[in-house]
């Protein structure tokens, strides 16, 4: 074999070496690593997704519809006699359904009319909540007074996946099994089912236990509940689902794939949207996203043993520059496709494999260089 075909081999085979390394670091490390928060704002270093880099990019379009199916109704500055007047409005204004993520832990004088309120409003779904008990099973708690004297006709419940203050909310779970094998829905799921039926259908025929929320294809309106006697407010709400809740209650506030930690409410109405518009987002496969970073792995890695070959500074330039366009060109990528086809294409893996390729291939040829003087001291002394 001529030494030109030897040269090939050895680099082929540190090559495939160093792929094989990056690859088997790379999966060790990306669900604990923090790097590539880079890309996050400092109160999301703990919690980061390669995809909240297309939704903060998505959200700075110049044009962002307005939202033809939700509204949110702020009801800050209310007390519970003004909340339920807020929603005895709101049912004039003719709405499609109508959901209060609102619990009344602490029963008052004006009891009657809150009950009178939950029942005689027919599209009216009322806030649950429920608990892990067992595996994937959950039970129903009582959330607001009322709700160990009766059950309303329709009732959501309102958890929401963030368990820690740090954790960001991605997804939402469109319903819930208990022990026995039944089913308890989301706000949103109980709301679709009275606004819009065929969607809450299509909603269940996807099969997905846990479904990404949309923040990016629609804004949200917000208005004061002191503005619903408005004539061009209530025209708005006409035919819509309204939300009723709080917009700065610090403890509903939740971190988001966007800059700014959203209110509990709002979150819903992005995931009550995202069933209503049917703007689901696609995931690739996982098996997709490693194929990409092997293959960019590949391609890096062989740049490098170009580079190392010239032994040259401006072949450390183009491979350094070569880097950072890869990596650049990935993110733009992932983000062109989330806006043309609402797809997410977790590229995080091949980023991280990329960068862990340099010290991957310095292992290698750490390796080769040891073995290479253990076998030229052995001939040596032979």
């Amino acid at each position: 074999m001529t030494e030109k075909k030897l040269a090939f081999l050895k680099n082929g085979l540190i090559v495939l070496g160093a792929i094989v390394l990056a690859l088997l670091l790379t999966q060790t490390f990306l669900d604990k690593l923090t790097s590539l928060t880079l890309f996050a704002p400092m109160e999301k270093k703990v919690d980061f997704a390669m995809t909240d880099i297309y939704n903060a990019v998505e959200e700075r379009r110049s044009a962002v519809p307005l939202s033809q199916d939700v509204i949110v109704v702020n009801v800050d500055n209310c007390n519970r006699e003004q909340t339920l007047d807020a929603i005895h409005r709101i049912a004039a204004c003719e709405p499609k359904a109508i959901g209060v993520d609102l619990y009344f832990a602490v029963p008052q004088e004006n009891n009657d009319y809150l009950v009178e309120t939950i029942l005689l409003t027919d599209n009216l779904v009322s806030s649950m909540r429920v608990n892990p008990v067992e595996g994937e099973a959950y039970e129903r708690v009582p959330l607001s007074f009322f709700d160990e004297y009766f059950t309303p006709e329709h009732a959501g419940y309102v958890n929401l996946d963030a368990k820690y203050s740090w954790k960001v909310v991605r997804t939402f779970l469109p319903f819930v099994c208990t022990a026995d094998g039944d089913t308890l829905p989301s706000m949103e799921l109980e709301l679709s089912r009275i606004a819009a039926p065929e969607r809450a259908k299509q909603l269940l025929e996807r099969g997905n236990k846990a479904e990404t929320i949309d923040f990016t294809s629609c804004e949200i309106e917000v208005v004061d509940a002191g503005r619903l006697d408005t004539p061009a407010v209530a025209e708005r709400i006409r035919d819509k689902v309204v939300l009723v809740g709080l917009m700065n209650d610090v403890k509903d506030c939740y971190l988001t794939p966007l800059h700014d930690p959203q209110s509990g409410v709002m979150i819903h109405a992005h995931a009550l949207q995202t069933i209503l518009g049917a703007s689901y987002v696609r995931t690739s496969p996982k098996w997709l996203n490693w194929t990409i970073a092997i293959f960019v792995c590949l391609v890096f890695l062989i740049l490098m043993q170009w580079a190392k070959a010239k032994k040259s500074w401006w072949g450390s330039l183009i491979l350094r520059v070569g880097q950072f366009l890869i990596m650049y060109g990935l993110v733009g990528l992932g983000c062109a496709i989330y806006a043309d086809w609402h797809a997410y294409v977790d590229f995080s893996p091949a980023i991280l494999m990329m960068g862990l390729a340099s010290f991957a291939r310095d292992i290698i040829s750490a390796i080769d260089g040891i073995v290479k003087n253990i076998v030229t001291k052995k001939q040596y002394k032979q």
